[in-house]
């Protein structure tokens, strides 16, 4: 059984909030791991914030730097889309290629995503009761984090990889994750190979895309992108389905 298993596995340990956002247990999640993050509350704070407002700043900017600063563009935004575009663009022009699109993947989609964990530990009691600050709750909704925290409780770490595939919000599993008793080192470590995974596919991706807008123009390009979302979609229901149906056994209701 695995630490964030034994997390969740027996409702006498923990409760559920009146928000009903799973809370954690009273043993190492409540005491040993917190008490480090709390101490660091400030930059964990500091650079999760730059992590949700960045990309939201960046929206205006998008068709200045569209396509001459794609580059630039993932610095600020790294999500699917703009890492979709890099790809398209360095099958077609050569630039920015991917070297630079990962360097400048990594800040905000890893860096910032960590950040994101550290305040889950920070502020897991918070979160549970719904009395963090209130930016916090806009970028964590206790829905999706119930959701999180649900897969995380049979799955262990590997949804960081699962998630960052789908359209699961890093920055929400990551603080699902913080919230719990997992392992910090063995959840980074899972959400650094489904970062890397994630620009691989996606980056890899763009460039048939591009390539597909060479040979059939802009109609296979867009067949491709509704296939691609199709394929997103569907496994992020999955996801969802499985989550929901773990909380049916964990609360003894399933089949």
């Amino acid at each position: 059984m695995t630490d964030v298993t034994r997390a969740y596995a027996d409702p006498s340990e923990g409760g559920t909030a009146a928000n009903g956002t799973v809370m954690a247990t009273n043993d190492a999640a409540a005491t040993a791991a917190p008490g480090l993050a709390r101490r660091w509350r400030g930059p964990l704070v500091a650079a999760a914030g730059l992590r949700y407002l960045v990309p939201i700043l960046a929206i205006p900017l998008a068709p200045v730097l569209i396509p001459d600063d794609v580059g630039l563009l993932t610095l600020l935004r790294p999500g699917k889309e703009v890492v979709l575009l890099a790809g398209g663009l360095t099958r077609s022009d050569a630039t920015p290629g991917w070297v630079i699109a990962f360097l400048a993947y990594l800040p905000l989609m890893v860096g910032g995503v960590w950040a994101f964990f550290g305040v889950g530990r920070a502020y897991a009691d918070e979160l549970a009761a719904g009395t963090g600050p209130a930016w916090l709750h806009r970028a964590v909704p206790a829905d999706r984090l119930r959701t999180a925290q649900r897969v995380l409780a049979r799955r262990g770490p590997t949804v960081a990889i699962l998630g960052r595939l789908a359209a699961l919000p890093p920055t929400v599993v990551a603080a699902a994750a913080g919230t719990t008793t997992v392992s910090t080192r063995r959840f980074l470590a899972a959400d650094l190979v489904g970062a890397v995974a994630a620009f691989a596919a996606t980056f890899a991706i763009g460039m048939s895309l591009g390539e597909a807008y060479e040979r059939g123009g802009v109609w296979l390009t867009v067949a491709g992108l509704v296939l691609l979302l199709a394929v997103i979609v569907l496994f992020t229901r999955w996801m969802e389905r499985e989550a929901d149906r773990d909380a049916a056994g964990l609360d003894g209701t399933g089949g």
